[in-house]
């Protein structure tokens, strides 16, 4: 049977997050079943159903017009409030006029580089970063992602020489940067940028005449540190900027697949506009979700738990995995623990690192990610996602530590 190059590179692209999340879905812990696998690879927050289960079964109030056509990039009703929540998120006035809707935020990341980039075109992003970038830039628009590694040695913090190298980088492969990509709060390190760096990136960008796009996915869900909007710097800087943002990880919906893009760039929003033709949300799933928008005080309530379970469920994991002696990087936002498991690699390698992976998942039954799909500087490092029960991450990493145990450690030389 024929299929084109193109068809061929998607099924080469599967990632090894995808198929570790299905395995895990085959056989799935839980008290009843104490022998199955843990899924803690999988950026989900399964610690809010309770709080959003009433309001998501009230009658969503679909009327005859909904059950017809609309536009195709969102209801306006929709973008309406969609508009009012964002001007609060970001500190900037939205409009209605402002916005597209599509089916996720990969779907928006998809759009918006096919209409500001050219095939081959590269976008550098701070790393680690979230593995999914890669199949958003690469599989259908052939866009290059120019990671910006970070280290270990300084805690991943991201500094303007580690972004001129990634530029420096770029050139010498002869990649034409068209932007910068950044996720605030990070994934997969769960924290915030701070002002200072949010300016060097603006600076950097404006300087190089680069646009920026900022994933804000996890806007909400910070514990720590205030969590701050690249746009209202990017205004003052008078560069171009380009909102992220989706209703997957602050409200816990990554099955609604529902992802939004904020732009003041008119051409580029028609044409992202245009290409949600083909990746629309269903007006019954848009009228579920302004349910959740209209009601302002069960929002602040729903945002003020969920900060409160987050920071929760982070200080157990972080406690349980000290106790066990694994080091994670300090976090105030996301689902995420970023660790190191260095000292167990057989050698400073990537083969070593997806060795390690898999001996976990193998033998401990429990998923968590390698650091390679997140372009980690440094083989060894790993994310655990923990907005799971406290039950769940306590039997996770007395499973890991077990299997760790089993591991005869390398001499250094």
């Amino acid at each position: 049977m024929y299929i084109s190059k193109r068809g061929q590179r998607l099924l080469e692209h599967q990632q090894p997050l995808v198929r570790a999340h299905f395995l895990c879905a085959q056989n799935p812990w839980s008290p009843e079943n104490p022998d199955g696998y843990i899924n803690l690879g999988t950026a989900e927050n399964h610690l809010v159903f309770d709080l959003l289960e009433p309001r998501l079964n009230a009658s969503p109030g679909i009327q005859e017009h909904h059950t017809h056509y609309a536009e195709l990039h969102g209801m306006e009703a929709f973008r309406e409030l969609l508009s009012g929540y964002l001007s609060e998120m970001t500190g900037v006035l939205v409009s209605a006029g402002e916005l597209a809707v599509a089916s996720g935020s990969s779907s928006i990341i998809d759009m918006l580089v096919y209409a500001l980039c050219e095939p081959g075109d590269g976008i550098i992003i701070p790393a680690p970063y979230y593995a999914g970038f890669d199949h958003d830039l690469k599989t259908r628009v052939q866009v290059e992602p120019v990671p910006a590694f970070t280290s270990p040695e300084n805690g991943h913090k991201l500094t303007l020489e580690v972004l001129q190298q990634a530029l420096l980088q770029a050139g010498r492969r002869t990649i034409k940067v068209r932007g910068i990509l950044i996720t605030n709060p990070n994934n997969p390190l769960g924290r915030v940028y701070d002002r200072k760096t949010l300016e060097m990136i603006v600076a950097f960008a404006r300087e190089h005449k680069l646009q920026l796009i900022s994933d804000e996915l996890y806007a909400k869900s910070v514990f720590g540190d205030r969590y701050i909007s690249l746009a209202g710097m990017s205004e003052e800087a008078g560069i171009d900027y380009h909102i992220v943002y989706g209703f997957a990880k602050d409200f816990g919906l990554s099955g609604f697949k529902t992802g939004m893009l904020f732009t003041r760039q008119e051409k580029l929003l028609k044409a992202v506009q245009e290409l949600a033709y083909f990746m629309p949300v269903s007006n019954a799933t848009q009228k579920i979700l302004s349910n959740l928008l209209a009601g302002k005080a069960w929002l602040n309530h729903f945002f003020e738990e969920n900060s409160k379970r987050l920071a929760q469920a982070s200080g157990v994991c972080h406690q349980v995995l000290s106790e066990k002696g694994i080091h994670a990087e300090p976090n105030n936002a996301g689902f995420f623990a970023w660790l190191d498991l260095s000292r167990y690699l057989s050698s400073a390698s990537a083969e070593a690192e997806m060795e390690l992976y898999q001996h976990i998942l193998e033998n401990a039954k429990v998923n968590i990610s390698p650091g390679q799909v997140f372009h980690g500087a440094e083989p060894g490092w790993f994310r655990l996602c923990y907005a799971r029960p406290e039950q769940m991450i306590r039997e996770s990493v007395s499973r890991i530590s077990a299997s760790l145990e089993h591991i005869q450690i390398p001499e250094k030389t």
